[in-house]
């Protein structure tokens, strides 16, 4: 490693290095002219003796900047400048290239940044998320099988969480927009119900107080704390210490107890909470003039969503089957406090642990579809436009036989040819991943409308993500625009040379025909 970096410091101040080379050359070869001198030759013989004595001169240059820099990367510095002379040469043709790679590599990047959000990309904070899962139940009625995600009983959480052992924590969630505030200042914010145990599903530390707990969301009604999202805080508080202070939320005066993290926004990113309350505070306060006990003990009222980790060592199927025993459980259960309801055998009741993301879920919306035939049309423009870009390629390579015929001819080698062949072509797909980044940020204002929710970012000039997966695109472009203009532009030259050595003056016409392919 150590050699690498010398070898990197050195290819650095490579023009210093081959300067002092020179000098120190130069100084060689006057003493040893100076001694030949003193030995009693002429200017001449001095001369060409000390020449003799210190050898070949570019040689030994060669040897010193081998050691001091790596060879390849000398010629790759090469190969970029002659590219992007090269490219400067024909600005018309540079210009339709990178604009046709732009519009391909960008629609690309646009779309995997909302799939990205939709269908991939981790809550921010969530442990181990590779075993965290939504629970979704299925059943039949009147023949059709319905998957819900959502508007879930509390009662039936409570039973699958009771019933189930291949899970090590649950959580119950929903968020809604809320009556936040007093007198005049009241205004409407989305105010996420979560259990006690939701908060240990993150590796996020409350930037002030802390989170709320078991101890807080109790049955039948949970005590009335609050924890603020890091956006609130801020724009609402403007940053100060509040832990301690009253918030009310709807009819509940909550007591604030913490502020969340920056960037953390639970399981509903894609409309970002603005303050967390306990699930069971949220049903007590609204049940408080009716039934009490009603959410937690009846199954008429389906309102919330649920997570669970899986146990290590626990495979999907096995913790949906698992799942599915207890809300066989659960539902005979509520058969017993309603017998008119769809028995068992008809309803097939089934758990399914899926994705964390609903549009990655066993039921995906309408939008996530969309999203993804979308998609598979952007991959064909890509591959449109990689096309158009081959053709524009071949032309200019033919339009370059002379060119290469001469290069050939001076002893550069076919191998060396076609790195500056790929080269140029990488510099291509290159230029034109940076167009298509803008074009991406550029479109993501019509994306975020059609399949986001309001609010939500698409900046893709700081989502490395997303430039990490255009520039693949691009590498990808840059092959496929490269390496056939360029094989087949050193494949057919070197056959046609064969040819011609083979067969001589019997077919004249093969050597008409590569004169015309040169000029």
């Amino acid at each position: 490693m150590r050699e690498w970096l010398a070898r990197l410091r050195d290819w650095l101040r490579r023009d210093q290095l081959d300067r002092e080379l020179a000098e120190e050359l130069r100084f060689h070869q006057e003493q040893l002219k100076r001694e030949a001198g003193a030995a009693g030759l002429d200017p001449d013989e001095a001369a060409w003796m000390a020449r003799r004595k210190l050898g070949n001169v570019t040689r030994h240059r060669e040897e010193a900047r081998d050691r001091w820099s790596w060879p390849w990367l000398d010629d790759l510095q090469q190969d970029v400048r002659y590219a992007l002379r090269g490219l400067g040469r024909s600005p018309g043709f540079t210009a339709t290239v990178i604009l046709t790679l732009g519009l391909g590599i960008g629609a690309n990047a646009a779309m995997f940044g909302v799939i990205d959000r939709l269908m991939l990309r981790p809550y921010a904070y969530l442990r181990e998320p590779a075993r965290v899962h939504r629970v979704y139940l299925q059943s039949t009625h009147r023949d059709r099988t319905r998957i819900a995600s959502g508007g879930i009983e509390y009662t039936t959480y409570l039973d699958l969480r009771k019933g189930s052992s291949s899970f090590s924590r649950f959580a119950a969630f929903t968020s809604g927009p809320m009556a936040v505030g007093s007198g005049d200042a009241v205004r409407e914010f989305a105010v996420a119900s979560v259990s006690g145990s939701f908060f240990d599903f993150f590796d996020a530390r409350p930037v002030l107080g802390r989170f709320f707990g078991a101890a807080e969301d109790i049955t039948p009604q949970g005590a009335p704390v609050a924890v603020l999202s890091y956006a609130f805080w801020k724009t609402e508080f403007g940053g100060r210490d509040v832990v301690g202070e009253i918030l009310q939320v709807r009819n509940i005066p909550c007591t604030i107890i913490g502020v969340a993290p920056e960037g953390f926004d639970g399981v509903m990113a894609e409309r970002p909470p603005a303050i967390y309350i306990p699930i069971t505070t949220n049903a007590g306060y609204a049940n408080a003039q009716s039934d009490l006990t009603g959410y937690f003990t009846r199954y008429n009222w389906g309102w919330i969503s649920i997570m669970a980790q899986r146990n290590p060592g626990i495979s999907v199927d096995e913790a949906s089957a698992d799942l599915s025993d207890a809300y066989l459980g659960s539902w005979n259960a509520s058969l017993a406090l309603d017998p008119e309801g769809t028995p068992p055998e008809i309803a097939r009741p089934r758990a399914i642990a899926g994705p964390l993301k609903i549009a990655a879920g066993p039921d995906p919306s309408l939008e996530a579809r969309t999203l993804k035939w979308v998609t598979g049309v952007a991959v064909i423009v890509l591959l449109i436009a990689a096309a158009n870009v081959a053709n524009l390629m071949f032309a200019r390579v033919l339009h370059r036989r002379r060119e290469t015929a001469v290069r050939l001819a001076l002893g550069v080698s076919r191998q060396r040819l076609l790195r500056q062949y790929l080269t140029e072509s990488f510099l291509f797909a290159g230029l034109g991943c940076v167009a298509g980044v803008a074009i991406a940020q550029w479109g993501g204002a019509l994306l975020r409308h059609l399949f986001l929710q309001q609010g939500t970012s698409l900046d893709v000039f700081t989502d490395r993500r997303t430039i990490m997966v255009a520039a693949g695109f691009a590498l990808a472009a840059g092959l496929m625009t490269g390496i056939g203009p360029a094989i087949f532009e050193l494949s057919i030259g070197k056959a046609l040379e064969t040819l011609q050595v083979f067969f001589g003056n019997s077919f004249f016409f093969v050597a008409q025909f590569n004169d015309t392919l040169r000029n």
